[in-house]
Parts: C-alpha cells; structure tokens; sequence
C-alpha cells in the first residue's frame, strides 16, 4: 500500500503525525505545569505554615507584638484557604481525624497567640511556647503528604507523556524505514561519487570548523585549513611541507599513543608564542594512501573560559545556598540562647553574673548581625537604582574581621550622592575582589603599616570608585594583562579570572570601566560608573 505513495506523500504523513503528536504533547506539558504550579503553591502554603509557627513562638517570647499580630492573621489566612481545597482521605485525616486532628491544633495555638496579644496573657505564651515544636510536627505530616501527591499527580500525567513519546518514535521508526533509508541509499551513491573528487575533500576541509591537519607518510604537513591558519596564525604556504607538528604542539609526542578518535587536551603555540589550550585527536585518512595522518584540533580558549566563569557562579550560588541554611539552623539556637540570658537575668540578682549575661547577648547580637550581613551578600537581587557606597559597606562589612586581623589602615572618602542603575550586590562582588587581592598581597609581601583608600566622586559624567593601596604596586608589564582570563600570580591556587569577570561586569552590566594603574607606594583601581 505504501508503494502506492510517492516520496512527498509519505513525507507529508509522516510530518502530519509528527505535528500531531507535538501539539498533544505540548498540551499535556501545559497540564503538568498547571498542575506542577497548583501543588508547589499549594505545598509551599503548606510549608510556610512551619516557618510562621517557629516565628509566632519567637515574637511570643520577645514581645515584638506588631510582628505576631501580623503571623497570626497570616498563619489564620493560609490555613482557612488548605482547608477550604479539596482534600484526599489522607489529608482529612491529618486535619479532621481524632488521631491528630490539625485543624483543632492550629485553631487553638492561634487562639492563645491572639489571646497573649490582646492580654498578655502568660499561660497563653506558655501553651504557644509548650505547643510549637509539637505543631511543628503534625505540619511536617501534612507536608508529607502534600508532597506525596503532587508526584502522584505528575506521575499520571507523565505516564501520558511516555505514550506521547513511544508514540513519535514509532512514526520517527516509520519514517527512517519508509522514508530516509531509501532517500539515504540514493544520497549516499551520489556523495561516493564527489567524494572520489578532490574538490570535494577540499570542501570538507576548509569548510570545517576545526583545524584540520594532515601529515604523509614521511610525517609532513600535507593539508593546513583555513581554520588551521586562523588558530595558529601561519598561512598554508608557510606550513605546508614542514615536518611533523612540533612548531605547533610542543607535546605532539602524544600522537604515538593516541589511539583513532580519541581526544586529548594539550597546550598549542601560535606563530606570535603565545600558549592556548586545544582539544586535539589523530585519525587516519582511510584509502587515501597519500595522508598518513589527520590531526583535528579545536581551539578550546573560551569554552575553558565559560566553564571557568560558571563554575565561579556556581560557587556563588552554592555559598549562598550554605550559608542561608547555617542561617536557618542557627536562628533557634541564638534565640533560644538569647532567652536563657534574659531568663538568668530576672532569676538572680548577683551583678556579675548579670554583666556576664549582658556580654553573652551582646555576643549574640553579633553573631546573627554576622549572620545577616553574610546571607544579604549572597543574596540574589535585582537591578534597581543605588548609590555605590552601599556595595561598598556590603563588601567591607564581609572583610572587616581580616582587615582587623592584618592590621590594615581603612580610609574612606565618600562625596557621591549621585545614584546609579545596576546590581548592588555584582558591584559589592567586583569592590570585595579587588581588596582580597590586595589583602592576599599585603600578607605575602609582609607590608609595614598597611593602607588601603577607598574614594568615591562625583564628576559631570561618571562616579568615579577609586581603591588605592600601599602594597608596591602591580609587577604585571602591560598592566591591562591583569584583565586577561587566566593571568594569575597568586601563590594560593586561583582561577585567574577574578578580574577578568570584573572587567565583564563593569562593561556589560553598568556601561562603565575598569582600569589600574601603578602610583608611588601600590596599585589603583579606578572605576568609571555612568549616572
């Protein structure tokens, strides 16, 4: 029957079915998003309820009495609306069940809370206290449970997903036996047929966008591509007939033990001297008997970079994941510390152990002052309109311990109200980066009474963010080679981008730039931000 149909016919039927399948897949994916989007409002409802239980039991005992109002009438407002959903037999069970009965639990907790906000009322504040952990539990439970039946509800509709799927690569296997296996035997005899003409190897070659070398069996060049030129910067003329690749790849001995098609990554030298990485493998040219050996190099420099850069932004975002969790795990404790030394405070009347438990808060404070000027750092934000000298106390807060520790003289001179548009925490990011590399200088070289200035001005045009330091100045000759990727002096293990991203950052996302110059006694950055 299907002989019946000519080429474009068959085509045509195949595509129609493909479409097909498309669409209802891209509707059933609508449908998981819907019901996907449902139940992550509907678990994180569920879920904010714990964080809201833990936060009326901290302003209970604190008497911040706005704030717990506020929890209350949230906490009431969340929980009316699970309840008025449709539930499972599991879930009435959690909220209506004699067993655990959670509609119960939380309608009296929340009845005490607005009980010892309207009085004060201290047996209130007692059950809120009593009855918060014990809460915390039975949320967990319908949590569960709500997190149980969203992936039920996902699995459904991915089961309905994987028809979808079986179904296309049924018509896909239709079209590769009716349709491209007799197109592919009729392509492949006409491409035979240009593959024995030399023109079309020549094609092949220079169309690649690889560099693509070959050696005769007296192992000299024979083929140098365009892309071959522009990596290495030699022209063909120059190349061709010279023996073997070591004017090009110092470590080209790894072509005796490379097997066929397998990939190395070695450092290769361009006309000029200059060191680059590239992935390279080493093949044979098959019945040509002419070419001994075909050398495929790709130049790798940016996707070194890019993975670089992305594991710097995967660092980032790792960091600020760990320490929002340290912030969660240590909030509770240092509450719950800060209470004990209230509650010694009002149980003794001994003066020292009073000033003892004034120095324990005290210690307290800063630590979860600490807490929050870490998490606000790493916090992802959007851009908005700012003045810089807010990233520059954001990054100072972060290295004033060490400064501390080095002995470091800070000076500031901040005269700029002039505000500007971008990402406050990427500028406090670049400020931090700069005074970390002259911490990490100030250290090595062991300098006498350690400075660093931080200017901020306004001109006409531009805010003007300068960093100066006393630390002997930039060794680097041209200076601007200190932007480059991968140009690092450190002794410490670098990734030699810091400044680098910097640069990026201060182009692309403010309009602005960098440089550095050397002056008497250190090094400037000077940082030029439109209005």
């Amino acid at each position: 029957m299907l002989e019946n149909f000519s080429f474009t016919k068959r085509y045509i039927l195949a595509l129609s079915i493909i479409a097909l399948l498309s669409i209802l897949a891209f509707v059933n994916l609508s449908k998981l998003l819907t019901i996907q989007s449902s139940d992550a409002r509907i678990v994180n409802m569920s879920g904010n309820q714990k964080i809201i239980t833990r936060e009326i039991a901290y302003f209970a005992i604190y008497y911040k009495i706005d704030q717990l109002k506020d929890k209350i009438e949230e906490m009431e407002k969340t929980h009316n609306e699970l309840i008025s959903l449709e539930m499972s037999e599991a879930l009435k069970n959690i909220y209506y069940g004699e067993q655990i009965n959670l509609d119960k639990k939380v309608r009296a907790y929340l009845q005490h809370a607005k009980s010892f906000y309207e009085k004060r009322d201290g047996k209130s504040q007692n059950y809120v206290l009593k009855s918060s952990e014990n809460l915390l539990v039975d949320l967990e439970k319908a949590v569960s449970i709500y997190l149980e039946e969203a992936q039920a509800n996902t699995k459904k509709v991915q089961q309905v997903e994987t028809f979808i799927l079986i179904m296309t690569l049924l018509t896909l296997l239709f079209e590769a036996i009716f349709i491209f296996m007799p197109a592919n035997k009729s392509i492949n005899k006409r491409t035979n047929e240009l593959i024995r003409e030399k023109e079309f190897s020549n094609a092949v070659i220079e169309s690649s966008p690889n560099a693509i070398i070959t050696l005769d069996s007296d192992l000299k060049i024979r083929t140098f591509n365009k892309e071959a030129e522009k990596i290495f910067h030699y022209t063909k003329e120059e190349m061709l007939g010279e023996r073997f690749l070591g004017r090009l790849i110092p470590n080209s001995d790894i072509m005796k033990t490379s097997n066929v098609r397998e990939y190395h990554e070695i450092e290769a030298v361009t006309k000029e001297g200059r060191s680059f990485p590239v992935r390279i493998s080493f093949g044979t040219s098959g019945e040509n008997k002419d070419i001994a050996i075909v050398a495929n190099i790709q130049d790798i420099s940016n996707e070194k970079l890019n993975n670089e850069i992305l594991e710097q932004q995967s660092k980032l975002a790792v960091l600020g994941e760990m320490i929002a969790i340290i912030a969660h795990q240590w909030r509770q404790p240092l509450s719950q510390l800060s209470f004990n030394c209230m509650y010694i405070k009002k149980k003794t009347e001994d003066p020292d152990i009073i000033n003892e438990s004034i120095e324990n808060e005290e210690i307290i404070q800063f630590m979860s002052e600490t807490i929050n000027n870490f998490q606000d750092f790493y916090k992802k934000t959007d851009d908005a309109i700012f003045n810089p000298v807010v990233s520059i106390n954001q990054a100072l807060k972060i290295v004033d311990s060490i400064l501390e520790l080095h002995q470091v003289q800070l000076i500031k001179e901040i005269e700029s109200t002039i505000k500007i548009y971008g990402n406050a925490n990427s500028l406090a990011h670049i400020i931090l980066s700069i005074i970390q590399n002259t911490i990490d200088i100030i250290r090595v070289s062991k300098v006498t009474n350690p400075c660093i200035k931080i200017t901020l001005q306004d001109s006409p045009k531009n805010i003007i963010l300068s960093i100066q330091d006393n630390a002997g100045g930039i060794k680097v000759n041209p200076i601007d080679d200190i932007f480059k990727p991968f140009h690092s002096k450190k002794e410490k293990p670098s990734t030699g981008i810091g400044l680098y991203m910097s640069k990026m950052i201060i182009k692309d996302h403010f309009k602005g730039s960098i440089s550095a110059t050397n002056k008497d006694t250190g090094a400037e950055f000077l940082i030029c931000l439109p209005h």
